[in-house]
Formats: structure tokens, C-alpha cells, sequence
């Protein structure tokens, strides 16, 4: 790091390539942002740190207002815990031996609430704690809509019931994950129906479950892209957005960031023009990552830079670029990826930026 940390002070153009930059003006004014979205919904505001994995980052979202942070992943909750962070969120289920064991190591250092969607994928944890002498907190997973993990909304009562009873568990209450809601594209107003209806399906949830005589206190739903609409619903008590903090393409093409709004970028350097047409630059899939586009044309990144293009597609080392045959060997470029979460991963570290100018090098962390 030594060597990074030498960077600080001097322009991007010296930069080694590729590079994650971090525009620190635009980040603190989507953590401002997204901060006053809560306090306007009267919800709390646990953002998901995968995408950036970076603790100067979450640090930035706690002195914000935001209650705590959500992990996806155990290395990302040990990488938190170690950071000094205090309140966690981990929003995945705790299957398998190392997950548990995590789980229960986490616990023991600070507040961790587990993800769990069914009696199966809680029932190990729950042994574990019970016999460790650990009460853990946990939520049950709904499903909104997604279609991926999470319980059926008519089983949910059902299920928290058993997790209630289960020794070692303590059910803190609900979440869900509106996915969908990214799916439905650049039209606003189905977006926000759609993101709408997610969170009345929690908190109907929620109403079911006290029904039943069970007391939980925190009913969340989590997306950037329904961050303005699920957590307006009465009854919802908590809103994970994570992508907001970065930006990237596909939230710029279906209209959830404002491209000003995007603060990573890559910075990338053309290395070969001989075919003319696609110039060829050092970022290819193991610097952009290789999730897919809402523009529905397969790029891996837009070019942001003066000389416009996208990145249609890339090898591991190799980005080939079309659209900007103007360029020769050598330019710099920057290129706004498709998914900031999956950027994020491929990299060891970013570099703070204002104004063209590196102002700090920040490690990413828990990076599996």
C-alpha cells in the first residue's frame, strides 16, 4: 500500500491503469441524498456496504444518520466487525458450517441480526447458538416479487412462529429484497408501483405476524431502485438501499441516478488501435466485472470521457471499445460500469479523488 498511498497528492493522470475512482464531492452528496430519503419516510437507513466494502465509506453513511449496515457476505461481516463497525445486518442465509461459525464469532463482538427465509436454513445456526450459550437475532426473508430467496408472504406467519420458538434465536423481524423492482426499467411511474406494492406486502406481513402474538420490530426493504417508494409504505421501518452511494450505468439508464450523480468510474488507458475499430484499452472483465447492461446491447461499461463510446464487450485484460477511434495509444479514459457492486470485487483498492486530484487510497475489503 506503501506505494499507492505515494499517489496521494498527484493527479489521476500518473495513475496505474485501471483504476477505480472515486469522486468524493458527488459520494457525500448521495450519502446526503440518500440520508434525507429516509428522514423524509421517517425510516431508518442501513446501507448495504457491498458496494464498497470500503469502511471510509461507512463510516461517511453512519455519521450521516444511517442506523447500521447491511452485509451480504461472511467476510464482508467479519471485515465490519474487525472495522470497528457495531451494528450489522447480515442479509444472506447462514447455511453451511462456516457461515454459522461466523455468524456466532460476529455475534459475540457486536450487534449482527442473520438473515434466514425458512426453518431449515435457520435450524443449524439456532443449534450452534443455543449450545455456545448465545442468543442470535435474526429476521425472516419475505418474497416480494424477486423470486429468489425468501418466504412465500401467505407461509410467512408460519414460519416466524417456529423461528420464535426456536432456542438461540431471537426473530428481530422482517425483510425483503425488491430486485424486481430494477427490472422494470425506465418507466418511473411502474417503478414506483411496483416498488410501492413490494412494501405493502411486508408490511402486511409484519400486521399478520403481531396478529399472531409475535412482537418484531423492524420490517425492511432494501434496493436502490425502490428506494423511493417501498420504504414510503406505513408500516415499513427501514430501507437498505446500496448502489445509490457510487451510482452506475444501469441505474443511469433506467433513470434512478442522474449521471452527475455517479461517483465510480474507471479509469482506463488505450493500449492498441490497430484494428481501427474497436480501439483496444487495459480494462477489460477482470477491471469492470462482466455484469449485464439495461441498455440490453451486452456493454460492460459507457464511456464517459470526452470522446464518448462504450465498452462492447471484453477479455480479461483486453476491453474492446467502440465509438472512439479517435483515440490513440496511450489516452486515458473513463468508463461508468455497468454495476458499481460487481466493480467493486475485482478490486483491491480504490482511490479517493477530488478534482482530479487523489486525496486518498481506500482498501476494499471482504472481498469474496
Amino acid at each position: 500500500m506503501n506505494a499507492l498511498t505515494d499517489l496521494v497528492g498527484r493527479s489521476i493522470e500518473v495513475l496505474p491503469t485501471p483504476s477505480v475512482l472515486i469522486d468524493v464531492p458527488t459520494l457525500r452528496r448521495n450519502i446526503e441524498q440518500m440520508a434525507d430519503v429516509a428522514r423524509g419516510f421517517d425510516v431508518g437507513l442501513r446501507p448495504h456496504w457491498k458496494t464498497t466494502k470500503c469502511a471510509e465509506v461507512g463510516r461517511m453513511q453512519l455519521q450521516a444518520g444511517a442506523v447500521g449496515l447491511t452485509a451480504a457476505t461472511a467476510e464482508e461481516t467479519l471485515a465490519l466487525v474487525e472495522a470497528g463497525f457495531d451494528d450489522i445486518f447480515w442479509a444472506y442465509p447462514p447455511v453451511g458450517p462456516h457461515r454459522v461459525e461466523t455468524a456466532l464469532r460476529a455475534a459475540r463482538r457486536a450487534r449482527v441480526i442473520i438473515g434466514v427465509d425458512s426453518v431449515e436454513s435457520a435450524t443449524p445456526l439456532a443449534r450452534a447458538a443455543a449450545a455456545a450459550g448465545v442468543d442470535v437475532e435474526v429476521r425472516l426473508e419475505v418474497d416480494s416479487g424477486v423470486r429468489r430467496t425468501g418466504v412465500d408472504p401467505d407461509d410467512a406467519v408460519t414460519v416466524a412462529r417456529q423461528l420464535a420458538l426456536m432456542p438461540g434465536l431471537v426473530l428481530e423481524g422482517i425483510f425483503t429484497h425488491e430486485g424486481h423492482v430494477q427490472g422494470i426499467g425506465a418507466d418511473a411511474e411502474r417503478r414506483f408501483s411496483v416498488g410501492t406494492a413490494a412494501g405493502q406486502t411486508l408490511a402486511d406481513v409484519a400486521e399478520q405476524i403481531r396478529a399472531d402474538g409475535l412482537d418484531i420490530a423492524s420490517v425492511s426493504v432494501g434496493s436502490t431502485a425502490g428506494a423511493r417508494s417501498a420504504p414510503g409504505v406505513d408500516g415499513v421501518t427501514e430501507a437498505r438501499p446500496g448502489t445509490y452511494v457510487y451510482g452506475d450505468e444501469n441505474q443511469v439508464a433506467i433513470g434512478t441516478s442522474d449521471p452527475a450523480d455517479t461517483a465510480s468510474t474507471v479509469l482506463s488507458r488505450v493500449i492498441s488501435t490497430q484494428r481501427g475499430e474497436p480501439v483496444l484499452v487495459d480494462a477489460g472483465i477482470k477491471a469492470m466485472s462482466s455484469d449485464g447492461s439495461m441498455h440490453g446491447d451486452g456493454r460492460i461499461g459507457t464511456v464517459i470521457s470526452g470522446c464518448g463510446g462504450v465498452l462492447a464487450t471484453g477479455h480479461e485484460e483486453h476491453g474492446f471499445l467502440r465509438g472512439s477511434s479517435s483515440l490513440k495509444v496511450g489516452d486515458l479514459v473513463r468508463i461508468r460500469p455497468n454495476h458499481a457492486c460487481g466493480l467493486t470485487n475485482m478490486h483491491s483498492h480504490v482511490f479517493a479523488v477530488e478534482s482530479g486530484i487523489v486525496i486518498d487510497v481506500w482498501p476494499v475489503l471482504g472481498r469474496h
